[in-house]
């Protein structure tokens, strides 16, 4: 049976919730930081969250808006997403800081570290491979730009990207600045672009919700995952 429990920490100010999923067995296990969509914290992610904890992994579903800064509807969010999207650098202390809570639970094996987003998240952890030293890094239909690529050698994690094409929220061109960023970085990378699939396909709450497409994109999550053990 999973265990779960709410992790207390500040970060800048902002007190955040963040909810720490722990697979059935003791000792240390292979541990994902999950951050959420520009909606927050909420039920979809702390599903993908007991998913991921079922398969073996203890999760830190990240509060990273904060208890005082929660989206209560889509205009909302839009507000709290953005002071994160246009500075990139305090969404990559942000991001840090979750996964050093990550680290310091005594459930995380600390050498065995993914991280992975969805939307925002995908951005957010994108730009946490930029600057900090994971076995891998999963952007599921994420952000794909940054004001401050990578250079050769800096990322050290595999990095897996699921793309959507014509996707109004990452576009293409933004696509293409990702793969050069990642060549030009000389990154251990590899992205799936989709066709026929909208932003948002994972998330059961979006209109755009493709069940069939997003357990397929849930094997591919479970088999990286797994090569990364």
């Amino acid at each position: 049976m999973l265990k779960e429990k709410i992790i207390t920490h500040t970060h800048q100010e902002d007190q955040l919730e963040s909810v720490l999923v722990i697979p059935n067995g003791s000792g240390r296990f292979p541990a994902v930081l999950l951050i959420h969509e520009y909606t927050g914290l909420n039920k979809v992610t702390l599903d993908h969250a007991r998913r991921l904890a079922n398969a073996g992994y203890v999760v830190l579903a990240a509060d990273f808006y904060g208890t005082s800064n929660r989206p209560k509807n889509i205009k909302e969010a839009q507000t709290a997403h953005k002071v994160f999207r246009s500075n990139r650098m305090l969404m990559r202390s942000r991001a840090k800081h979750c996964l050093e809570m990550l680290i310091r639970q005594p459930e995380t094996d600390s050498t065995q570290l993914t991280a992975l987003g969805f939307s925002f998240g995908g951005g957010a952890v994108l730009e946490l491979a930029r600057i900090c030293d994971l076995k891998q890094v999963i952007s599921i239909y994420g952000y794909l730009d940054t004001t401050h690529p990578a250079s050769s050698g800096q990322i050290k994690a595999k990095i897996f990207a699921v793309h959507v094409e014509n996707d109004p929220v990452v576009p293409e061109n933004h696509a293409q600045m990702f793969i050069k960023e990642m060549n030009d970085a000389k990154a251990d990378w590899s992205i799936k672009c989709l066709k026929n699939a909208k932003h948002g396909f994972m998330n059961s709450n979006d209109s755009a919700f493709d069940k069939i497409l997003a357990e397929k994109t849930w094997n591919m999550i479970l088999k990286n995952l797994g090569q990364s053990l």
